[in-house]
């Protein structure tokens, strides 16, 4: 099965819901992921595309946002002490996992009326989402434009090794990590000469192609290895990746100083990262999406003290590097 067409857990949003229960609500998601079909998760910061919105109705900022925000069509979900008249799903408090109004029960009807209203990908609805539509752009041979039902959304230059597009880092990150399947297509690019100066006049210009490829990588899997590399292989870099031109996190660097001088165990990774093991797959992905990540089966692997005194040798390392460079 294509990577692209995995089952993936759907996507609630929160509207005006407190802390605490935003904290209770996402364990209970986590303990319910063997009952849930499909599972469920809650939007991440970095901007899931929602399939559905959860709303605090016991005060006024929720009873607002029902009334005056527009969700383009996305399920609605009252979070109430009191069954909300009118509305079509109502989630009590608190939050139990079964039952009358309880969240197996209310997620489960939503996630029913979503898979009817949005076709599998044997369907032949023709939608595919952003992340499958990024992937056949940048595999074209010649310059191509990603093109959905409000427009053009990135124009990929294999040749030249450049994307261009209007679209933040941040805005990127939530379309290629939605679930959602679109209405979209890749087109060939008239005139690809005149392209630089044609969306130069715009205010767009030229990033590097690797940016695009390594937020693919880095954003789509969930977590989950996209079929680059596996957990009982030894993996490492091929080089350093460019992080003057990729986005990343702290943890992302060390990983890149290890790897880059021996391989290792995904999982003895995270340990010596002190990283979850989500958080070393996302990475891997990336590096798979630009080409530098090497991997081979193995059947011993060195102890986790080991790669741990040797994660703090090279992290020294790096760390002297920047401070010699800065």
């Amino acid at each position: 099965m294509n990577a692209e067409d995995q089952p993936r857990p759907l996507v609630l949003s929160l509207a005006s819901v407190g802390a605490d229960e935003e904290r209770y609500l996402r364990s209970l998601l986590a303990l319910l992921k063997t009952y849930l079909e499909p599972q469920w998760c809650l939007a991440a910061r970095l901007g899931d595309l929602p399939d559905a919105v959860l709303i605090d109705m016991d005060g006024p900022e929720g009873r607002q946002v029902w009334e005056n925000v527009h969700f383009a069509g996305i399920p609605r979900i009252a979070f109430s002490r009191d069954q909300v008249l009118g509305a079509e799903w109502t989630l009590l408090k608190p939050a139990r996992p079964g039952g009358p109004h309880s969240v197996t029960e209310v997620l489960q009807a939503v996630a029913g009326k979503l898979q009817i209203a949005d076709p599998s990908p044997g369907g032949g609805s023709g939608k595919a989402t952003f992340a499958a539509l990024a992937r056949r752009a940048c595999g074209q041979t010649q310059p191509a434009d990603l093109v959905l039902s409000n427009g053009s959304v990135l124009v990929v230059d294999p040749g030249q090794k450049v994307f261009y597009s209007s679209r933040t880092i941040d805005e990127l990150i939530a379309l290629l990590r939605s679930r959602r399947r679109l209405e979209g297509k890749v087109t060939s690019v008239a005139s690809a000469e005149k392209l630089p100066a044609r969306l130069a006049r715009w205010g767009i210009k030229p990033r590097a192609l690797e940016e695009l490829l390594w937020l693919t990588g880095l954003v789509t899997g969930a977590g989950e290895s996209l079929g680059g590399w596996n957990m009982r292989d030894l993996v490492r870099l091929s080089r350093w990746p460019d992080f003057a031109k990729l986005p990343y996190r702290q943890c992302h660097l060390k990983m890149a100083a290890m790897l880059t001088k021996e391989g290792l165990l995904p999982e003895k990774l995270a340990e010596a990262c002190e990283v979850p093991t989500g958080d070393v797959a996302d990475f891997l992905n990336a590096c798979a999406e630009i080409g530098i990540l090497e991997s081979k089966a193995t059947h011993a692997g060195a102890s986790a003290g080991e790669i741990k005194a040797t994660t703090m040798d090279i992290w020294r390392g790096v760390v002297g590097t920047f401070k010699r460079t800065g």
